[in-house]
């Protein structure tokens, strides 16, 4: 599989980047709204702001999965290639 290619993603602000990474990155919406420093209801209404933005955009990302690919393809989080299996 090769690597995503770059494509420019919506413009995010600063907390709405912030809110999306730690999300992403496997935290809890409450956890991600403490790391940024925000409320959980402020920290959801950036992450709804960010759904609404790529769809704007033609790129919808309505579920956890999908965002991260955008995410990935917007280089806002690395890209890992699976390691393949091997036949044993």
């Amino acid at each position: 599989m090769s690597e995503p290619s770059y494509h420019p993603g919506p413009r995010l602000s600063q907390q709405e980047t912030a809110v999306l990474v730690a999300y992403l990155s496997g935290l809890t919406m409450v956890a991600s709204a403490r790391r940024v420093g925000v409320g959980l209801g402020t920290a959801k209404q950036y992450l709804e702001r960010v759904k609404r933005k790529y769809a704007a955009a033609g790129r919808p990302a309505q579920t956890k999965l999908e965002l991260a690919r955008r995410a990935v393809e917007d280089g806002l989080l690395p890209w890992a290639e699976q390691p393949s299996r091997r036949a044993g």
